[in-house]
């Protein structure tokens, strides 16, 4: 330990030449405790000054996370947990420095009344933790114990024990350092699930730094490093001192009596009198990364490489290899040593008179195997050792010989343990045999050793001498740990691979399964297809590339009077007069897709009449064969009723002429008049003229061709009257408005869908019965449809196009019928003028539509109105007098 801390005092009064005194900012992970001591300790006496370092430390907080503070550049280092290398697998520039405490403070702690004592206990329970990437001690924990963490209740950590002890949690998660006290302060009894008795052994409170960092300031990487592991080691040896710091100069809000706590348990995880602060084994990495690997956290170890940083790895590889080859030949020697030992003690009794021979050999044997011995007289309690037994101890001559003393050189740890296992040799006149470890006076050094011996008794079997050796087995337990880690390595590795193996398998059997469901679903859709097919009232016929049909559906009989069965062979020209491929684009004959356009095509039927049909095509590729399908439907009787309604909007149009020309007369009367009038007038001239001697013929000549030409022009206005409009006596009947309404609307379909109209019906059931001319009428309907049609095709494509008709019936008595739309509306000039004759705002109208309407309706004793507003859409309506029955 001495050499240690010289060689790092040397280093850091070399690096003081070249290290820039830049500031260097260290990120931790939480406020200011003990949990940070080394990097106080390094800070104020000096460490870091020395090593030409100006460093300023910044406390941790829930918002700063110490790995996204030194990726995001705001520290050059920080001291994280096993997150560390969870993000340096996920790809983050991540190096490791050193690892500060050699197993993990993180644990959960549940209320002892929760009764949960294992990992099991908390499925479906409230537990609080950081999140799934900073406790991956947790998620690795659970993982092992093949617990899913779906089924746990996670919710984020208040950072309050508070909550644990309200009942708000049901585990929480904890440093061993710190929550624990504060439960038994206040006496609660709890249990604490720690990650290490489920297999997860992690390294924790890591220093560490980036990739640019190391690569851009190598020394000075060196540097802090050291500077901040000789704070550790003397805030292991001064923890007083330390809490003194925090307590004055930090102001930490926390007791002496709680820190001196967190300094015990926190000395137990580093284990500085066992274990070189910062040790990080690779080994030890690489088992942490193939934790992560199978809780499925990520997904390979290939950036493990290079993540733990060595500052002399020449030097590590070159003791690697001496721990082998120590390992061996003390395996070898140990066995040997050991019973020529004991042989030649007990000769060495037996045999007084070789006695000094023995000696020299026993002490020669003893110094080849590295083998120190002594002799204990239990009667004065004094002890006398070998040269080599007190190089082993790390004692000299000047050394008190005295079993209290003796016991001192036994680390603490293992003192009792050592005393008891005396007392039982003793106890059972047993020889023995135990390894511990043992503490050098002057530096602290600890060593492990291993003992042999046994008990000397007098006649009266008093024990009078115990007779043993030590031996300096501290390289071979670093080559065991050094195996054991490799020997774990491979075993995970074996257990890995089985796992994978036995993963690809159960994929296969699944696979299997699946295609097997996968075939059945196919034959069940197949049955499900052929169902349909044949089920279906619009004829399929399939045809190949020459026109042959290869199959039809048993719809095609009622079509074209043909059986399917008669089909199969035939070409499709038997029932179509040429082939429905002709007619579609060459462009898609030989595209794979479907053909979408409904065609109307006349169809030939068994009988050899035309059938009028709708037909779709698809065509598809089998084997590089294409194929083509026709749907087709009977439209004979659409088609028929299509004549219908195109005879009642005839009818429709000839009452809309006659009601026009009932307005044109009394709008045109005056033009009508006015060839009248010029006639009467020319009349009296010519008798004047006749009257008068001698009569102007001249003059009375040019009034009667002036009269005949006006007498022409009336009969011409009369003539196109005529021809506009026929005679027809108005038809009144009982009639049920809805159904009038219905009948309108259909009529106008075509129009709604073509400008994208939603129709909304809002019709009152139980209405009474109107006594109208149900042409004329309809003709009112089907005119204020169209007007709102004109209305809301001008609006934008993207706006929602909504029509309403309604129908009521009033407290009058009479039933009124609303036509609403959302259209633009009508402004304040258009108002006054709508309803008269020859106005309009169509740019081809007449003007006379809505002229026609209001007098179609008063025709009925009813009367027209209308509400608009701009931009908001127009409603008209009308009202009609029901029948008095």
């Amino acid at each position: 330990m001495i050499q240690v801390r010289a060689m790092l005092f040397i280093v850091l009064i070399c690096q003081c030449f070249w290290v820039s005194a830049e500031p260097i900012y260290l990120q931790l992970r939480w406020h200011h405790q003990f949990q940070f001591a080394g990097y106080y300790a390094a800070l104020e006496k000096g460490y870091y000054k020395d090593a030409g370092l100006d460093v300023i430390i910044h406390e941790g907080t829930p918002e700063k996370k110490p790995v996204q503070e030194v990726l995001q550049g705001h520290a050059q280092y920080g001291e994280a947990n096993s997150e560390l290398l969870l993000e340096r697998l996920r790809g983050a520039p991540l190096v490791a420095l050193a690892a500060i405490y050699q197993h993990s403070p993180s644990v959960l702690i549940a209320r002892k009344d929760a009764g949960i004592s294992s990992p099991d206990g908390l499925v479906g329970k409230k537990i609080m933790l950081l999140n799934q990437t900073v406790d991956a001690d947790f998620v690795a924990m659970f993982n092992n114990e093949g617990i899913d963490i779906n089924r746990l209740h996670i919710i984020p950590s208040s950072y309050e024990i508070r909550d644990l002890i309200d009942g708000k949690a049901d585990a929480f998660n904890s440093y061993l350092s710190n929550e624990p006290y504060f439960l038994k302060q206040q006496g609660i009894e709890f249990t604490v699930l720690n990650p290490r008795n489920y297999g997860v052994d992690f390294y924790s409170d890591i220093l560490f730094t980036t990739e640019d960092e190391l690569k851009q300031h190598p020394e000075r990487v060196k540097a802090f490093r050291q500077a901040s592991l000789e704070g550790w080691y003397y805030a292991m040896d001064h923890p007083q001192e330390i809490i003194d710091l925090l307590l004055n100069k930090y102001k930490v809000n926390k007791s002496r009596d709680h820190l001196n706590f967190e300094a015990d348990a926190i000395r137990s995880l580093i284990i500085p009198d066992v274990i070189d602060l910062g040790h990080m084994n690779p080994w030890r990495w690489r088992h942490m990364a193939e934790t992560f690997i199978k809780a499925g956290m990520v997904e390979n170890d290939k950036f493990l490489q290079n993540f733990s940083y060595d500052p002399d790895p020449k030097a590590d590889k070159e003791k690697l290899l001496k721990y082998i080859r120590i390992a061996v030949t003390i395996t070898l020697l140990t066995g040997i040593s050991t019973l020529t030992l004991l042989a030649s003690y007990r000769a060495l009794k037996r045999k007084n008179k070789k006695a000094s021979r023995n000696e020299k050999l026993l002490r020669l044997a003893h110094e080849t195997a590295g083998i120190g011995y002594y002799a204990i007289d239990l009667a004065t309690g004094l002890w006398k050792s070998s040269p080599l037994l007190d190089q082993i101890f790390g004692i000299d001559a000047n050394f008190d010989r005295v079993i209290p003393n003796w016991a001192t050189l036994i680390h603490p740890e293992h003192r009792q343990r050592v005393l008891d296992h005396y007392q039982d040799v003793i106890r059972n006149h047993e020889r023995f045999s135990m390894e511990y470890v043992i503490t050098h006076p002057n530096d602290d050094e600890t060593r492990w050793v291993i003992a042999h011996g046994y008990i000397e008794y007098d006649k009266a079997d008093n024990p009078v001498q115990l007779v043993g050796t030590i031996q300096d087995i501290t390289e071979r337990k670093q080559a065991e740990e050094t195996i054991t880690c490799l020997n774990e390595k491979l075993k995970k590795k074996v257990h890995r691979q089985t796992n994978e193996l036995t993963a690809s398998n159960l994929s296969l059997m699944r696979k299997i399964e699946e295609l097997r469901r996968s075939k059945h679903q196919l034959m069940e859709r197949e049955a499900k297809l052929n169902s349909i097919f044949n089920a279906s009232v619009e004829g399929i016929i399939t045809i190949d590339m020459f026109n042959i049909i290869i199959s039809a559906n048993a719809a095609v009989d009622p079509i074209f009077g043909y059986k399917p069965e008669e089909l199969i062979g035939c070409s499709i020209n038997k029932l179509m007069q040429s082939s429905p491929r002709e007619t579609i684009c060459c462009s898609l004959l030989h595209a794979a897709q479907p053909v979408s356009q409904i065609q109307e095509i006349d169809g030939i039927h068994k009988n050899g009449s035309l059938v009028s049909l709708d037909l779709s095509t698809a065509e598809y590729s089998i084997d590089n064969e294409h194929y083509f399908t026709h749907i087709v439907r009977d439209v004979s009787s659409r088609k028929q009723r299509e004549q219908k309604d195109k005879k009642h909007l005839n009818e429709l149009a000839h009452v809309t002429r006659l009601g026009l020309m009932g307005e044109m007369a009394s709008g045109i009367a005056h033009e009508v008049n006015q060839p009248l009038s010029a006639i009467s007038s020319y009349t009296q001239v010519s008798l004047n003229l006749i009257n008068i001697e001698p009569p102007d013929l001249a003059r009375l000549t040019e009034i009667l061709d002036k009269t005949q030409q006006q007498a022409l022009r009336a009969g011409r206005i009369i003539h196109r009257m005529r021809e506009f409009v026929k005679s027809h006596a108005q038809k009144r009947s009982v009639a049920d408005v809805n159904n009038l309404i219905h009948e309108c609307a259909g009529l106008c379909v075509g129009e709604l869908k073509q400008n994208n109209i939603k129709l909304t019906f809002e019709l009152k059931n139980n209405l009474p019965p109107v006594h109208v001319d149900q042409i004329q009428i309809e003709q009112v309907i089907i005119n204020l449809i169209r007007n709102s049609v004109d209305a809301l095709k001008n609006l934008p494509e993207k706006q929602q196009r909504q029509l309403t008709i309604s129908s009521r019936l009033t407290l009058n008595n009479d039933i009124q019928v609303k036509v609403k739309d959302n259209g633009a509306g009508i402004d304040e000039d258009q108002k006054q003028k709508i309803l008269t004759p020859f106005y309009t705002t169509k740019a081809d109208g007449m003007g006379m539509g809505l002229s026609i309407t209001r007098s179609l309706v008063e025709a009925h004793e009813g009367t027209l109105n209308f509400n608009s507003k701009a931009g908001k859409g127009t409603t008209f309506y009308f009202t009609l007098p029901t029948e008095k029955i």
